[in-house]
């Protein structure tokens, strides 16, 4: 039997083998893990703002990556840019949905009340006081990815900040303007939308003095709203519609339609651990005792929970009565409209231009006076 001859490896060759035995096994499962999607992001240390992705219409496949690449997905970078040079007073988000009806509310908000001096927006290059931006994230009719609609939508205006995380699936028949509960799963998502909002503000304006929270069905008076807020101090700002919540603990609010916080407050704010834990999970039932433990189930709630818990010294509660600041047609705060009126909530849709004609009418903005107590300050009724 003829013997068979076994080749010998050269030291260099096992060793060269071995190296790329380890290379594969070190790097192959973290090209797996990012397959399909982008690697999450360190929540507590975002990069720079001046990140845009140069292509908004590639979607990814949806993950929770919360991630300020994200949130400026449909921003470019030059806008970024832009936005850091200017010294806004204000930046005001307002929490949005990705359908029709709340994407027609857009259009009408841009249109009136947005058209007021002082608002920066892309037709004056972001020039103003006061920068607005729509807050979206994505919803299931849209299979979880941003529709068609808004891509254009955004590439028009240059004011939508996307977040990856789902929005949630109304369980009732609550509709835009209406009053009511949209379900759980759809109340907890406008409360991380909002968090998320004001922590992005937070990093985006590091020179901003005030962030504000709005809604897509109110009309607000601007260079009122611009010329009441520059009489107010720079710290310790929680300004609104005043109301009290009593479960499951005993403590004041303003309402959601139109908020404003100072920076320092806001700072102190993204501190309280307890919320920001839930805002980074996922939305799962099974937190559900949690969520009204916290008062996650609606936006406005949260935020007067965390201020309350904070215990902030310095904090002064700005407060506006229902001639300013209501409601037109249904509402806790239902009021009529009036000369005095620089927050209308609750409004139609063929009303937006109606009140920008009225208000445009009646142009005569002179700063409101105020009533100042210990911690807080009464602004008074206009005449």
């Amino acid at each position: 039997m003829k013997s068979v001859k076994r080749r010998r490896l050269a030291p260099c060759g096992v060793l060269a083998g071995l190296i790329a035995l380890i290379a594969v096994l070190v790097f192959l499962p973290l090209a797996v893990m990012n397959i399909g999607g982008h690697t999450s992001v360190d929540h507590t240390e975002l990069p720079p703002t001046t990140v845009g992705l140069p292509n908004p219409k590639v979607v990814p496949p949806l993950r929770e990556n919360i991630s300020m690449a994200e949130f400026l997905r449909f921003i470019p970078s030059t806008v970024v840019n832009t936005w850091k040079e200017r010294d806004y007073l204000i930046v005001f988000g307002i929490p949005s949905v990705d359908i029709h009806d709340w994407r027609r509310r857009r259009y009408l908000q841009r249109t009136t009340c947005w058209q007021f001096p002082g608002v920066a927006r892309r037709a004056n290059d972001f020039t103003g006081a006061m920068l607005v931006l729509y807050v979206l994230a994505r919803h299931p009719s849209q299979g979880y990815e941003y529709s068609t609609a808004l891509m254009k939508e955004a590439e028009e205006w240059h004011d939508i900040i996307s977040l990856s995380i789902k929005e949630g699936s109304p369980s009732s028949n609550k509709t835009v303007m209406g009053l009511g509960f949209w379900g759980l799963e759809t109340e907890v998502g406008m409360s991380r939308k909002t968090y998320l909002w004001f922590e992005l503000a937070l990093h985006l304006f590091p020179n901003v003095s005030y962030i504000a929270k709005g809604d897509n069905d109110m009309f607000l008076r601007v260079p009122q709203f611009l010329v009441d807020l520059r009489t107010l101090p720079r710290n310790g700002v929680y300004w609104g519609s005043l109301g009290l919540i009593e479960v499951p603990v005993v403590f004041p609010l303003m309402v959601g339609f139109c908020v404003t916080i100072s920076v320092d407050v806001v700072k102190r704010m993204m501190k309280y651990e307890s919320i920001r834990r839930l805002v980074y999970l996922p939305f799962n039932t099974a937190l559900e005792a949690e969520y009204r433990a916290l008062n996650m189930d609606h936006e406005d709630n949260m935020i007067g929970r965390i201020i309350h818990e904070i215990k902030y010294p310095e904090l002064l509660l700005v407060r506006e009565g229902r001639c300013s600041f209501h409601d037109l047609h249904k509402g806790a705060r239902k009021h009529p409209l009036s000369n005095a009126s620089v927050v209308i909530h609750h409004i139609k849709e063929k009303e937006y231009k109606k009140l920008m004609i009225y208000f445009s009418k009646n142009m005569t903005i002179v700063p409101r006076t105020y009533s100042k107590m210990p911690r807080s300050i009464w602004f008074t009724c206009l005449k």
